[in-house]
C-alpha cells in the first residue's frame, strides 16, 4: 500500500507492504475505533515490528453503510488486497470474521464466537437494543429482520466450520472469565483447527483481552515465532 500524506508544505508517500490488519467486533459503544483502545492495540503492534491497520467495519464508526457481516468479510478482504501479504488479528466477531479469510499469513482470534447455537433470543435482543439506543450499527430495521439477518449471515461464516479449512497458523486466545462469548468456543476451534494451532488460555482473563499488555505481548511473541500447544497465563 502506497500511503499519501502532507507534512508541512511537503508530499511524502509512505510504502508499506506487509501489514497486521486488526478487526474489532461488534461495538457496545458508538465511536470509531480510534476513540477506543485499539488505537493502542495497533501501536502496541507496530512497535512491536508489524505494521498495523485498523478500521471501522461497514455499519460502524465512520464507516459508512448498513450493517452486515456478509460485507465484514468483503471489507477485510478489500483491505487485504492492498497488500502483499497480511496477518489478521480479530477480536470478538472480528475473529469469527478472520476465521474466514484463507489468505492470511498467520491468523489470531481472540474470544472468537463460534457458531450460532451460541446467540439465544435474549442475547440478540440484548445486542439489537444496545445497537438502536447507542447507533453503534447502521442501517438497521425492526428486530425480527435483523435476528433473520444476523444468524443467517454468521451461519454462512461460522467459524466451527471454516476453522477446518484454514492452512495458515492460527492462534486462538481466550478469558476463562469471559462472560461475553464462552470460553467453550474457542475450546471447540482448537479442537476442530487441523493446521499449525496454537491456544493461550488467559486464567482470569475477561472479555476485553485487548486492554491486557500481558496477552498482548505474547501475541506478538507467536507472531514473530509461531510455535504450537496450549498454554496457560494468570493475569
Amino acid at each position: 500500500m502506497i500511503a499519501e500524506k502532507e507534512v508541512g508544505n511537503k508530499k511524502v508517500w509512505l510504502s508499506v507492504e506487509e501489514a497486521l490488519i486488526i478487526c474489532h467486533g461488534l461495538p457496545y459503544e458508538p465511536g470509531s475505533v480510534v476513540d477506543k483502545s485499539y488505537l493502542d492495540v495497533a501501536k502496541f503492534f507496530s512497535s512491536r515490528g508489524f505494521p498495523s491497520v485498523i478500521f471501522d467495519f461497514t455499519g460502524t464508526g465512520k464507516s459508512k453503510g448498513s450493517f452486515s457481516l456478509i460485507k465484514w468479510l468483503e471489507d477485510l478482504e478489500e483491505i487485504a488486497e492492498n497488500f502483499e501479504k497480511v496477518s489478521v488479528l480479530g477480536f470478538s466477531m472480528g475473529g469469527a470474521v478472520a476465521l474466514n479469510f484463507e489468505k492470511a499469513e498467520k491468523i489470531v482470534a481472540v474470544a472468537s464466537p463460534c457458531s450460532a447455537e451460541m446467540f439465544s433470543e435474549e442475547g440478540l435482543e440484548r445486542i439489537y437494543a444496545n445497537a438502536r439506543l447507542k447507533s453503534t450499527l447502521k442501517g438497521l430495521k425492526d428486530f425480527e429482520s435483523f435476528k433473520k439477518q444476523f444468524l443467517e449471515e454468521f451461519y454462512s461464516i461460522e467459524p466451527i466450520k471454516s476453522v477446518e479449512n484454514l492452512k495458515c497458523p492460527l492462534m486462538l486466545v481466550h478469558g476463562t472469565k469471559d462472560d461475553v462469548v464462552p470460553f467453550y468456543c474457542s475450546e471447540e476451534l482448537y479442537r476442530r483447527a487441523r493446521g499449525k494451532k496454537k491456544f493461550l488460555i488467559v486464567k482470569n482473563g475477561d472479555h476485553f483481552l485487548r486492554r491486557e499488555e500481558r496477552v498482548l505481548e505474547k501475541i506478538a511473541e507467536w507472531l514473530k515465532k509461531v510455535d504450537e500447544g496450549v498454554e496457560e497465563l494468570t493475569l
